[in-house]
């Protein structure tokens, strides 16, 4: 038997398709536009292969929502660019120095302490999707079918279920929403760069991810693995234009025993914030003082009208997103955009938990967007319907490692959403075992190919689960499919 997954096709038996959920927004003229707990093992615990190489409800924060406390209306006189360690000793080096030194040079102003404390600790560890290379896993089969780790951009031609890789993906190398996009913006307009912290214990050692291979039945080879409580993973965002990276806003999430805390910073959590910052900044430069289109985009800033009503939806993975009745803000272009970059890189970055951008009535944005080809945010970024709170950033991130069958029954043995332990961006997984960096196709595809870095086993980052792992410091964020299993 030929150990591909065309064996294991499985016949439509009926038109099986995502919701054709869409963003809408309506202008005032009432037109409408398009724009548990760690698995018990069944088996053994066992290692993996050694190492070789390195209804629609009114807009707002919804009820019982720990929305955070209000951030001050008067932006804080602090704030400085982060010192990034670039040649310190970090536990592993993950993304290569000389692009880590470029990133560190494009760092924004930050006024909240403890996120500079981050951004400096040499515990600190920095990569991208150049140095994690995102993929998943597909954990249904062994024996005479294939199991092991999926990059992201596999070829539509191994799923075999006509209109499969659609379902799935957008296209190759990207989920569908909400499972693909940072800020749901183009990623001609978008970079991300991601950063991760492990907590040290009570003696300064560090405290390892955790992985163990779950094996509840025949068919289910699960690679799993936790963070222990108190780390911390961040992503800042930055617009790419002209050659250059302009930060808007950094993400992070603190890993609880059985939760996760989410905060979102920014330089202009508020429109008043940017009005108050255009006028501050024009005064320095006479060509910004005369400027009328700086004078509109204030006046746009302070003017409430200009929220237009939009709902945000799903189109594939039926039932993932709940859909928000909300309001979009579109900043408008200025011809010369120099004042923004200047903004961008003078203005202190703050959290914009519980923050609310702008609101007029049942009208509520929590940021702008823009179809600018420059602005304070890239073109086609969705921030403004996701209050910053942890229910919120939850709602995308709770299905991460979800099998696609829970979706789409059709494509019942294809693997899981990429990620794991409600993290996307992050797997423990050697490059070159999996994916063929050149060409971005799936390596010993009929093979198991999973292989933790021995770089991270070596450096302590990650190791195999034991008895000596507490659950006080490891365990599941609770959900109901979790403990799945195949067949």
């Amino acid at each position: 038997m030929t150990r591909l997954h065309s064996v294991f096709l499985v016949l439509l038996v009926g038109a099986t398709g995502g919701c054709t959920g869409l963003l809408v927004t309506q202008g005032a003229d009432g037109g409408s536009g398009t724009p548990g707990e760690p698995g018990r093992d069944a088996g053994p615990m066992i290692d993996l292969l050694p190492g070789t190489d390195g209804g629609t409800r009114p807009p707002g924060v919804p009820p019982g929502v720990d929305a955070g406390t209000r951030p001050p209306d008067i932006v804080p006189e602090g704030g400085r660019r982060p010192n990034v360690p670039v040649d310190g000793a970090r536990p592993v080096e993950i993304m290569p120095v000389d692009r880590l030194r470029d990133v560190a040079s494009r760092m924004p102003q930050v006024a909240d302490p403890e996120l500079l404390a981050i951004l400096e600790s040499a515990d600190t560890m920095w990569y991208s999707k150049q140095s994690i290379i995102p993929g998943y896993q597909d954990s249904a089969g062994g024996g005479e079918f294939p199991i092991g780790m999926r990059p992201n951009t596999i070829d539509p031609g191994l799923i075999a279920v006509p209109g499969g890789h659609g379902w799935v993906f957008r296209n190759v190398g990207e989920f569908h929403f909400p499972f693909d996009r940072p800020a749901g913006s183009s990623p001609d307009d978008l970079q991300a760069v991601d950063f991760f912290r492990l907590p040290r214990d009570e003696s300064g050692a560090i405290r390892p991810v955790i992985y163990w291979l779950r094996e509840p039945n025949s068919s289910t080879h699960r690679v799993e693995w936790l963070f222990p409580a108190g780390t911390v993973f961040g992503e800042i965002l930055f617009i790419h234009d002209g050659g250059e990276l302009w930060p808007f806003e950094i993400r992070t999430r603190t890993r609880n025993i059985d939760s996760w805390t989410s905060n979102v910073f920014r330089p202009f959590p508020t429109a008043a914030d940017l009005a108050a910052a255009l006028e501050r900044v024009r005064a320095t430069r006479a060509e910004w003082a005369s400027s009328p289109e700086i004078t509109s985009l204030i006046e746009h800033a302070r003017d409430p009208s200009t929220l237009r009503s939009a709902t945000l939806s799903e189109r594939n993975f039926p039932g993932t997103f709940e859909t928000i009745t909300g309001a979009e803000d579109e900043l408008p272009a200025l011809s010369d955009d120099s004042i923004l970059r200047e903004l961008l890189m003078s203005t202190p970055f703050r959290s914009a938990r519980g923050a609310v951008w702008k609101e007029s009535g049942d009208l509520r944005a929590y940021a702008p967007t823009t179809s600018a080809g420059f602005q304070i945010v890239p073109r086609g970024y969705t921030g403004g319907f996701l209050s910053v709170d942890d229910e919120t950033c939850q709602r995308c991130h709770r299905d991460a490692a979800r099998p696609f069958r829970d979706w789409y029954p059709d494509i019942i043995l294809y693997g899981e959403l990429w990620g794991g332990d409600d993290t996307f961006t992050w797997h423990p997984f050697v490059t070159e075992r999996f994916v063929d960096v050149r060409s971005g196709r799936v390596v010993d595809f009929n093979g198991d190919n999973r292989e933790i870095r021995p770089d991270w086993l070596a450096a302590g980052i990650i190791e195999r689960r034991s008895a000596s792992h507490s659950e006080s410091i490891y365990r599941a964020v609770p959900a109901e499919w979790k403990d799945y299993r195949y067949f």
